[in-house]
């Protein structure tokens, strides 16, 4: 009975030992077109490319070649040249799908361009291929609007911390300097509080350096985007100036470019209930007019 669970127990350890040669193989063969071998061989999952399916662990059919260095080198490079030349074609098509006919006559920092498309020809997930063409889109028209430290963060980081900087981003007002920032009613950015739930993600993002890390008071006379119109806040008894007990988390310039790549505050799904919920709130203990109506009235 022992002897019969020991013999099970190996081939399952050997199953798993299987499993982790074919994935190895299997992302060799995918990223650099082989597994290569000192000995002078190459390997390679004839399957690659008929399924994507990264949970797989079963054995693979193999090729196996030999080649000199020099071969094995030249075999490698093709390889990878070939997929990041698939890469650019790839977000330079995005990108004509998405620039208009015309665009300023400012030209593109070429040390920007260089470092756009070093990065971007390594990019090949799809979701992420659509962040850098519209990197791209933005430069063309607006140059100098996306830095390099942004396109440095956006080759850098994976898809799930853009999945949660949205999370963060759909509580994000659009303050008078242009750049996002967060209301908030305590301090401790580590805990939730009365207007903002996603602290977890934020401590990530301040991390990452999308967010700045120091809560600011929120002033009397304050001013910020909602709604397409701009807001000023007001006080019955404060004067402008003076701290309202509410807070204020700046998006630092990294964070206020993800942002544009991801189409602006509106265009992240449920942004708009959650600046509602927030607003809601604040209306409940600060005064929040309309600067054109401030204006008008001061005017008549």
């Amino acid at each position: 009975m022992f002897a019969s669970e020991s013999k099970s127990e190996n081939r399952s350890t050997n199953k798993k030992k299987a499993g982790t040669w074919s994935k190895l193989v299997a992302l060799c063969t995918h990223v650099m077109g082989g597994y290569y071998r000192s000995n002078g061989t190459i390997v390679r999952n004839v399957a690659s490319g008929k399924t994507r399916t990264s949970d797989e662990a079963i054995f693979v059919e193999t090729d196996v070649e030999f080649a000199s260095i020099n071969e094995r080198t030249h075999s490698r490079v093709r390889y990878q040249e070939t997929q990041w030349q698939e890469n650019l074609e790839t977000i330079l098509s995005l990108v004509s799908g998405l620039i208009g006919k015309t665009s300023p006559i400012d030209p593109i920092d070429p040390d920007w361009a260089t470092l756009f498309f070093d990065y971007a020809q390594k990019v090949s997930n799809k979701t992420m291929q659509s962040l850098w063409a519209r990197a791209m889109v933005s430069e063309l028209r607006h140059p100098g609007s996306i830095s390099k430290r942004s396109l440095h963060f956006l080759y850098h980081c994976d898809a799930w911390e853009i999945v949660a900087f949205k999370k963060v981003a759909n509580y994000a007002f659009i303050g008078s300097n242009g750049h996002p920032f967060l209301f908030r009613s305590e301090h401790d950015v580590d805990n939730n509080d009365d207007i903002f739930s996603e602290a977890r993600m934020l401590s990530h993002c301040i991390n990452a350096g999308l967010i700045g890390p120091t809560p600011r008071d929120l002033l009397v006379g304050f001013q910020f985007e909602y709604d397409n119109k701009t807001h000023r806040v007001t006080h019955d008894v404060k004067t402008v100036g003076q701290a309202t007990g509410f807070l204020t988390m700046s998006f630092t310039k990294i964070g206020s470019d993800i942002v544009k790549l991801l189409g602006g505050l509106e265009a992240i799904p449920s942004s708009n209930m959650q600046r509602r919920v927030v607003w809601d709130h604040l209306s409940d203990f600060i005064d929040l007019e309309v600067e054109q109506e401030q204006s008008t009235s001061l005017a008549g």
